[in-house]
Formats: C-alpha cells, sequence, structure tokens
C-alpha cells in the first residue's frame, strides 16, 4: 500500500511566521476613523491595521492628518478639548474605546515615542523607573534595577549610561535622550510602540542608531512610525500607507509602495512631485 504525500506526517509544508500572524489578526485595527478638531476633519475614514512584530510607517507631506491618526491609537487625542473621534479602533480585538477599557492602561499596553526627546527632569533611573513603579509592577530594589537594565539593554543605552544611571536624563545627547524615551515606553512592557517622527531632531549619527534599534524591537513589538522620510519609511517598515489630505490613499506592503504604488497621488508623493 502506498501513501499519498499529503498524508505523510509531517510532509505539510510549514507556513512561515508572517503567514502564522496574518491569521491571527493584526494587533490593532482601526475602522472607519474620522478625527475632527472643532469643524475641520483632519482624518476622513479612515481603515488600517497595524500588525504584530511588523512596523508600519505613516508617510505623506505635514497636515495630512498622519500624526493626528497615530494618536488615535492610544487615545492621545482625548487630552484636545476641540478633539472629536469617530469610528473604532481595538487591540487584540477589542475596542479600546469600552467603558471598561482603563485609559491608563491602555496606554502602557500602546507606547508612545514623540518628535522630540522629552525625558523627565529626573536621573536617568528614576526616567526609567517612573512608568513600572505607578504601574505596580516594581517599587524599589533588585526588581526595578533589574528592569531598569534591561530597558536600557534593549534600547541600546545600557552601556553608554550604567556608569551615569543617577545623573539627570537631560543631561544626555539628544540621541541618547531619545533612546531613553524608548527605553521609558518599553519599561512597562507594552505590546505596541507608537513613534511621532522619532528621528526629526537628530543628527544622522543618532538616527541610523535609532534606525537600527527600530528594526531590532520590531520582533518584540507591533510598531507604527510617523516620518517623512521615505527612505527611513524603506528601510524600517514592512508594511506603509500614504496620507494625503486627511485621507487615507494607499496602504500595502512597503516594497509595493514604493516600487509599484497603485495610485497617481502616491506615485507623484514619493517621486518628489509634491510634499
Amino acid at each position: 500500500m502506498t501513501m499519498s504525500v499529503e498524508s505523510i506526517p509531517g510532509s505539510e509544508e510549514a507556513e512561515t511566521p508572517a503567514a502564522v500572524r496574518a491569521k491571527a489578526g493584526p494587533k490593532m485595527q482601526a475602522t472607519g476613523v474620522d478625527v475632527f478638531y472643532g469643524d475641520v476633519h483632519a482624518v476622513i475614514s479612515v481603515d488600517l491595521s497595524v500588525q504584530e512584530e511588523e512596523v508600519t510607517a505613516l508617510i505623506g507631506p505635514s497636515g495630512c492628518g498622519k500624526s493626528t491618526f497615530l494618536r488615535c491609537f492610544n487615545r492621545m487625542n482625548d487630552t484636545i478639548p476641540s478633539c472629536r473621534v469617530t469610528g473604532e479602533i481595538t487591540l487584540d480585538g477589542e475596542s479600546i474605546f469600552s467603558s471598561e477599557l482603563d485609559v491608563v492602561q491602555l496606554r502602557a499596553r500602546v507606547g508612545m515615542v514623540f518628535q522630540k526627546p522629552n525625558p523627565f527632569p529626573k536621573s536617568v533611573y528614576e526616567n526609567v523607573a517612573y512608568g513600572p513603579r505607578i504601574h505596580g509592577f516594581a517599587r524599589a530594589g533588585s526588581a526595578m534595577d533589574e528592569i531598569v537594565e534591561q530597558s536600557l539593554v534593549r534600547a541600546g543605552l545600557w552601556d553608554e549610561v550604567k556608569d551615569r544611571l543617577h545623573e539627570s536624563g537631560t543631561a544626555l545627547s539628544g540621541g541618547q535622550q531619545q533612546r531613553l524615551c524608548i527605553a521609558r515606553a518599553i519599561a512597562v512592557d507594552p505590546e505596541v510602540i507608537l513613534m511621532d517622527e522619532p528621528c526629526s531632531a537628530l543628527d544622522p549619527i543618532a538616527t541610523a542608531r535609532i534606525e537600527e534599534l527600530i528594526y531590532e524591537l520590531r520582533g518584540r513589538y507591533a510598531i507604527a512610525i510617523v516620518t517623512h522620510n521615505m527612505q527611513q519609511a524603506a528601510r524600517v517598515s514592512q508594511r506603509t500607507a500614504f496620507f494625503h489630505l486627511g485621507e487615507l490613499v494607499e496602504y500595502g506592503r512597503t516594497e509595493d509602495i514604493f516600487t509599484n504604488p497603485k495610485q497617481q497621488r502616491t506615485q507623484d508623493y514619493i517621486t518628489g512631485r509634491f510634499g
């Protein structure tokens, strides 16, 4: 009796990690999201997903709504009185607008790194320890020491600051300050990291280090990054979304967006016809 190849145990072709993640669904999903500042319609009916263990880049000219949209993912727009957000956004399939969801806990799960490095006026150690302390992960002692060291190691900063832990975080260079802010974000063990133009205030050397760090962090977190630098988007992301005048014009695999865009506006933007 002969067995078909299909019936031999273990003969099935193994699924790639990307295929497994795709079956599991997106880490975060925005559906029909609109954002208004008073009467101004800043983001218009956007559908977009952020995948596990991938970097999603949001590109487009200034004022196109990409940073406003990014802030929707951890409800940072709630702090702006004139801002109103409609539509649905889910994290692991659950609405982030649910009355049962604690916004503070949401922002621990969905961390944010801003355009300008903004370390607290505290020591390097206390900058990283702040989040774990207020969220009750650890209070002090060896447990906190381990969290601080691990976070700084993951942010690629430990070797540069291990002898300066009790110096002010604001005394670091701009690139180091931004990595300190990334260490502060990951210290609370988030699931998603949002980055709003994290390299725009940095020199080329610091920018390259942050890009290397984003690449390293991709295997641990879902990451969404706003950038004006199209070369940076091409280097660090697996998916790219192009925004223009508040609309999501095109979203897909990064290589497809940059080499074979489907929309003329996308083609015009990436070739420098406007921007």
